[in-house]
């Protein structure tokens, strides 16, 4: 049984995780590019 129950707190905590995520997210996607360039630029393709 799951109750229905929202505190402030609760609230804001999750907001600031999904910001977190969104933020991890955005980091991860703008490397991946260099790291692209990094492995084919040591196996001799770049």
């Amino acid at each position: 049984m799951e109750t229905t129950h929202k505190c402030p707190h609760c609230d804001k905590r999750a907001k600031h995780e999904a910001q977190q995520e969104e933020f991890n997210l955005a980091v991860l996607v703008s490397l991946v590019p260099l790291m692209v360039f990094t492995l084919f630029g040591q196996i001799g393709l770049f």
